[in-house]
């Protein structure tokens, strides 16, 4: 029987909006159950890779019904086609932008991280003694 993954990606493309029309995006979703309350989006753009990284419980819920009220707020939709999608709307500083995800890549993601670490478990896989003694020991 093989070992369940610690680290699990998979390759997305997402569809962002702006002001200026819609645009495909490469990007990846990400999970280690190093830091297991965390899930990440990295997007691919012009070369450069830009980084959010939320709670995995966010997108857990979003999946099904709307969650989040600050930076990150994920929500089930429909597209145009009247395909389920997973809507993340993410703000900072310098503006908004609202990615849609297809619902499958999504869940089936998700479901790869249950494999990995079961919702509630999380704290069984922090490292802290591991963290603990790295602050103790000189350098």
């Amino acid at each position: 029987m093989e070992a369940t993954p610690r680290s699990i990606s998979r390759h997305v493309i997402l569809e962002l909006f702006s002001s200026a029309g819609s645009a495909l995006v490469e990007a990846e979703l990400r999970y280690d159950a190093d830091d297991p309350y965390a899930v990440a989006v990295a997007f691919q753009l012009d070369g450069s890779e830009l980084v959010w990284v939320f709670g995995r419980d966010l997108m857990l819920r979003g999946v099904a019904e709307p969650a989040g009220d600050g930076d990150v707020q994920i929500f089930p939709s429909l597209d145009d086609d009247g395909r389920l999608v997973v809507v993340l709307q993410l703000s900072s500083p310098s503006g908004l932008a609202l990615v849609e995800a297809k619902a499958r890549d999504v869940i089936d993601f998700l479901a790869s991280t249950r494999a990995a670490v079961w919702p509630g478990t999380e704290s069984n896989y922090l490292r802290l003694d591991d963290a603990i003694q790295a602050l103790l020991v000189d350098d």
